[in-house]
């Protein structure tokens, strides 16, 4: 089974210099308001498709909902040239991936790829794609694609596609090289001749030939993200809000997840007048549509299709899951997460997730080596942001806390019991 294993972020956003964590099975991300942690998850998602090498395009990578981060400008850190991503993966095809954005000019997409890494397990397998430098005025620019034993250039304009994880995942992957791959055809039409140069040029192509290069399907990570905003709040829908590839199976693990959740015992989803389409929920022994009932109800809807709909092995990147619900439903949630084996990413204010999370360890429904706390330190004034990894012994008591961890929280106890005037 694929997995993201660690992720790291350099120049991006609020993030200063490199900043690197780990990521178990269960990662919860805790810190104050604009520290990142929506970032970290968008990041995430964008270099684990990335990786995969699948059905990419040159368009924005970072522009899907519900981690929509903008273009360049509002991506990179203030002042800074460029941006990097790096993800450490097990059970992939590629065991470690860095992609690094500039800022490309005219025509170009608005983060144009300025050095992607990938290094295949073992050792294996090692390449990297870059844009050399500027090209000269009038001159094409170049790629240049580096790997075991091999360096090759080639212009820009022998591809179609602007990005070069488009140009693996759409020509390279399909067998597509510059050339077609012929050294004769690519000596006719650049005039090469010299002895080193063929034989960079044949490695270059014996290397993408390879059938074990790109991620077959087993290698290929799962990752599934809920819209904390939510869908909107009406009585009838123009489509199915579930989406098109919602079936009987599906709807059967939502309304077994809602009754864990003990929100409601049954869910239909009903044809409206004019063929809308409306959600009904029973709720305290009545059927009601879903704007009648709570807020909360309606809120965790995207989160339990999220849950029923990822396979297994998916990653679930989940933004503050506890919002508008009540505290024993909180805590449910936790322990159903907890109990399903997917890997969670989790976003979360509540001081109360982690510590749900900690009583799952100590109940033994979580190995501790499975759960790990991120928290987004806020330092220089505000302007920067430090990751820390916080992890769990076997009784659940936190490893190497950080100073102003849960400072906030003691704070506000010692004012209530009145240690402090």
């Amino acid at each position: 089974m694929s997995r993201i294993t660690s992720l790291a972020l350099t120049d991006v956003r609020c993030f200063a210099q490199t900043q690197r964590t780990g990521l178990p099975r269960i990662t919860v991300l805790v810190g104050e308001n604009s520290t990142g942690k929506s970032t970290f998850l968008g990041c995430a998602r964008m270099v684990v498709r990335l990786s995969d090498l699948v059905d990419l395009s040159d368009r924005n990578p970072f522009s899907d909902a519900p981690f929509s981060m903008g273009g360049f400008k509002t991506i990179a850190r203030s002042g800074a040239s460029k941006f990097a991503i790096e993800a450490t993966f097990e059970g992939h095809r590629y065991d470690r991936v860095r992609v690094v954005y500039d800022r490309g000019p005219a025509g170009e997409p608005r983060e144009r790829e300025l050095e992607l890494s990938l290094s295949a397990e073992r050792g294996r397998g090692v390449f990297r794609v870059t844009r050399p430098g500027s090209p000269r005025s009038g001159g094409p620019e170049m790629w240049r694609v580096t790997g075991p034993e091999f360096e090759f250039e080639f212009p820009q304009s022998m591809v179609s596609y602007r990005q070069f994880s488009t140009w693996l995942s759409g020509s390279v992957r399909r067998g597509n090289l510059p050339h077609e791959g012929d050294t004769a055809l690519w000596r006719k039409r650049t005039g090469e001749v010299s002895s080193e140069a063929v034989r960079m040029f044949a490695r270059f192509t014996n290397f993408f030939r390879r059938s074990d290069l790109f991620p077959g399907a087993e290698h290929r990570l799962r990752v599934a993200a809920d819209d904390p905003n939510g869908w909107p709040r009406e009585r009838e829908y123009a489509s199915n809000p579930f989406g098109k590839r919602l079936d009987d199976e599906t709807l059967e693990r939502i309304v077994a997840l809602g009754k864990r959740l003990n929100l409601f015992s049954s869910l239909d989803i009903r044809r409206g007048r004019g063929g809308t389409y409306e959600i009904w929920v029973n709720a305290s022994g009545e059927e009601y549509n879903v704007v009648d009932v709570g807020f909360g109800i309606h809120s965790v809807l995207p989160f339990l299709y999220a849950v029923a709909s990822a396979p297994k092995e998916a990653t679930l990147l989940l933004q503050q899951p506890e919002t508008h619900l009540h505290p024993q439903a909180q805590a449910a949630l936790v322990g159903l997460a907890a109990q399903r084996g997917h890997r969670l990413l989790v976003e979360t204010h509540s001081d109360h997730i982690p510590d749900w999370f900690r009583i799952a360890v100590m109940s033994g429904d979580i190995d501790p080596h499975d759960l790990g706390i991120v928290y987004f330190d806020r330092v220089d004034d505000g302007a920067s942001t430090i990751l820390h990894d916080i992890r769990v012994d076997d009784q659940a008591n936190l490893i190497d806390t950080p100073p102003g961890f849960r400072r906030f929280f003691l704070d506000e106890t010692e004012r209530l019991l009145g240690f402090r005037r």
